[in-house]
């Protein structure tokens, strides 16, 4: 961290760092090396050879694309209704309904809280207006825009770093996997956004293309079921390694805590610098959740696709990238201690309701509910 060492889940991570590593090592949990790695249409598998030349070639098994939806995937307990599970329980994120009717939610939408279904979803916010007796209701986009004070499809540039803030209020999750909020003609400020700051993927080192037969049966005989023989890609690897990276350095950075009031105390002061530095910290841990529970789910097998089902080996990791002698990744302690019990109002110490607790974060929005079809 910027400030401060950060201790999580037995990992130490030391003031200053700008980035942690972890790598994993990946093997079929069966005896067979066969390997079915992500295909693209008409390109199939991605082959690419090491600059550095010590693993000939490189297949790309899981993509970074791929990759960030299987960490975002660790935090869900309902795929249906995008519910977070029980360890991230306070944590703001969005469900938009119709009626009775689930549409989407910020946890398993592509776009996080910034895609436009979303983003034009309506409900009540700080400060929306009511209209002609009705309940207080606006899109989001526009409460979006109301607090950065916004006008037409424009924000000032001075007020960008304000949508930190409000994306920590809504939907946490989003500044970890990154966003980009842009509405044709409503909000087009190309500033609105957020890089990852978690991105991981999955190759194979020394890897090989095998071509495999496969026969599809036609029982009824119309021969609408194309081609009776054909051919599919897979992929053998001396090595298979999983790789994560944190960019601990933009999330000690981001400016998501409130703005100073214009005559701030010296105690209100210190009470939003650590209340900032808490969902700073929060976002790092939640990182660091989401790969150790990834970690976890391998290391009892995970099938990827039909043909790629890997178990953990082995894992390490290191905070400086030319760092020889990297340290054993604590992922089951992680995933442990981020879940550990407590009271309702007194959640264990270093686990994630109690970082989620100490963020301050709105009440009331796990989840926040927006009516669809703004």
């Amino acid at each position: 961290m910027t400030d401060s060492d950060f201790l999580f889940g037995g990992l130490n991570i030391p003031k200053g760092t700008k980035r942690l590593y972890v790598t994993a090592v990946l093997v079929p949990s069966t005896d067979d090396p066969r390997i079915q790695p992500t295909g693209f249409p008409d390109i199939g598998p991605v082959f690419y050879p090491d600059p550095s030349g010590k693993h000939g070639q490189i297949c790309l098994i899981e993509s970074e694309a791929s990759m960030a939806n299987r960490l975002e995937g660790v935090c869900v307990a309902d795929t249906y209704t995008g519910t977070l599970v029980t360890e991230l329980a306070g944590l703001p994120y969005i469900r938009v309904m119709r009626g009775d009717r689930f549409m989407t939610a910020s946890t398993v939408d592509g776009h996080r809280f910034a895609s436009e279904y979303i983003m034009k979803a309506k409900g009540a916010f700080p400060g929306t207006p009511k209209k002609n007796g009705d309940p207080p209701s606006e899109m989001l986009v526009d409460y979006v825009k109301r607090e950065l004070d916004g006008t037409g499809d424009d924000v000032p540039a001075a007020n960008v770093p304000r949508i930190f803030r409000l994306a920590m209020e809504l939907d946490p999750l989003a500044l970890i996997h990154g966003f980009q909020i842009s509405l044709k003609n409503v909000l087009t400020f190309v500033g609105l956004r957020s890089p990852r700051a978690l991105t991981a993927s999955i190759v194979g080192l020394n890897a090989q293309p095998v071509g495999v037969p496969g026969v599809r049966i036609d029982p009824i005989g119309t021969g609408d079921a194309g081609q009776a023989i054909f051919r599919k890609e897979r992929i053998v690897a001396r090595m298979i390694e999983a790789n994560f990276a944190v960019d601990v350095a933009l999330l000690s950075g981001m400016p998501v805590g409130n703005d100073p009031a214009k005559e701030e105390t010296q105690p209100d002061k210190d009470k939003r610098i650590a209340s900032c530095k808490h969902r700073r910290e929060l976002l790092l841990a939640v990182s660091l959740w989401k790969i150790a529970s990834f970690l976890k789910d391998l290391s009892e097998g995970q099938r990827l696709r039909t043909e790629c089902d890997l178990v953990l080996r082995s894992v390490k990791y290191k905070a400086k990238w030319e760092e020889n002698n990297p340290s054993d990744f604590p992922y089951q302690q992680i995933v442990a201690d981020g879940g550990k019990p407590g009271a309702a109002d007194k959640p264990a110490i270093g686990s994630l309701a109690d970082l989620i607790k100490k963020a301050e974060l709105p009440s009331n929005r796990d989840p926040l509910t927006l009516e669809f079809g703004g």
